[in-house]
């Protein structure tokens, strides 16, 4: 294998570090992962591909929840205090 020399700012690494520790696995093996994924075009799921077999199956929910703009008003901001 070649190597690649890679500088990284301080909160990148620690992450990288932490990860490679939770993970068992070398920092080098998890960013040879990354870029071959990056290469291959592969991105991670979306939240919506992690929960596809449990949308939409909460019973009595509204069934236009998500597309009904009355219902969506003001979710995602701060309650006013």
């Amino acid at each position: 294998m070649k190597i690649l020399t890679l500088k990284d700012d301080e909160s990148l690494d620690s992450w990288l570090r932490a990860e490679a520790k939770k993970l068992g696995r070398r920092k080098s093996d998890i960013a040879r992962e990354a870029l071959e994924r990056r290469r291959s075009g592969q991105q991670g799921q979306s939240i919506h591909e992690i929960m596809r077999d449990v949308c939409g199956v909460i019973k009595g929910a509204p069934r236009d929840y998500a597309s009904n703009r009355k219902r969506l008003k003001g979710l995602g901001r701060w309650p006013k205090s």
